[in-house]
C-alpha cells in the first residue's frame, strides 16, 4: 500500500521529480489523532455532487499537498478499461473489483486516480496510476500505487483522509476558496480531523513569494 503522498505532492512519486510541496511530519503520529473509522463515522458523500467543478486542496493536514486544480469525473465504462489495461499491462494477474469503479480523479498532468467503493459512504480504495514521461520511446510503463481513502461531504466543503498514514485534505470549489488564513482554519474545522499541524495554501503562496526576493 502507499498513502496521499502518490497523490498529493508526490513525495514517494518523487517530490524531487515534481513540484510538490514538502514540510516536515512527525516520525510518530501525534496523541489523538484522527482515526479514518472516526472521520467516516455518519459520513456523507456522493460522487454526483463532485464532478460539477474543478476542486481545489485550501487547507491539509500533511507534508504534501497540490497546488493545481483538481478534476473529479465518474468512472465512465470506457475509461475504466483503458485505465483496466494499462494497469494489467503493468501488474498482470493482480485481481482488482473493477465493477466497483466509481470516480477518477486527476489532480495534475499525468497523475489519474480510481476510485473503487469500499462497502461505505465514502469508503474508497485508490489506484494510482503515475505516467513515467521521459526522453525514451517507448515511455516506461507508469508506475501503479495503491491508497485506502476517505471522503467525505460537509457543506461546501470535501474532507479527504489516507488511511496509511492519517493525513488529510480539506478541498473546495475553486470559485470558493476562502480568502483569508482565518476563513481557511474556520472552513477545515467542519471536516472533523485532527492530528498533524495544518497549514493552508496562502502560508504556501506566502511561502513562495518569500523565495523569490
Amino acid at each position: 500500500m502507499a498513502s496521499c503522498k502518490c497523490m498529493f505532492g508526490i513525495v514517494l512519486f518523487s517530490a524531487v521529480a515534481m513540484s510538490g510541496v514538502v514540510l516536515a511530519q512527525p516520525s510518530m503520529l501525534p496523541p489523538n489523532i484522527t482515526t479514518c473509522e472516526q472521520f467516516e463515522r455518519g459520513a456523507r458523500f456522493n460522487p454526483y455532487a463532485v464532478v460539477d467543478a474543478m476542486w481545489k486542496i485550501f487547507y491539509f493536514w500533511s507534508n504534501t499537498t497540490e497546488v493545481y486544480p483538481i478534476i473529479f469525473s465518474l468512472a465512465a465504462k470506457k475509461r475504466v478499461q483503458k485505465f483496466r489495461d494499462v494497469f494489467e499491462a503493468v501488474s498482470p494477474g493482480e485481481e482488482i473489483e473493477w465493477h466497483k469503479a466509481t470516480l477518477v480523479m486527476e489532480p495534475r498532468p499525468g497523475i489519474e486516480v480510481m476510485f473503487l467503493y469500499a462497502g461505505t459512504p465514502g469508503a474508497f480504495r485508490a489506484i494510482i496510476k503515475h505516467e513515467r514521461r521521459t526522453k525514451e520511446r517507448p515511455h516506461p510503463l507508469p508506475l501503479i500505487k495503491f491508497a485506502d481513502v476517505r471522503m467525505k461531504l460537509v457543506s461546501r466543503f470535501m474532507g479527504m483522509m489516507c488511511c496509511e498514514d492519517l493525513t488529510a485534505f480539506a478541498l473546495v470549489r475553486v470559485d470558493e476558496v476562502p480568502k483569508t488564513e482565518e476563513l481557511c482554519v474556520l472552513a477545515a474545522s467542519t471536516i472533523g480531523y485532527q492530528g498533524y499541524p495544518g497549514r493552508s495554501y496562502i502560508s504556501i503562496m506566502n511561502t513562495e513569494k518569500e523565495k523569490e526576493l
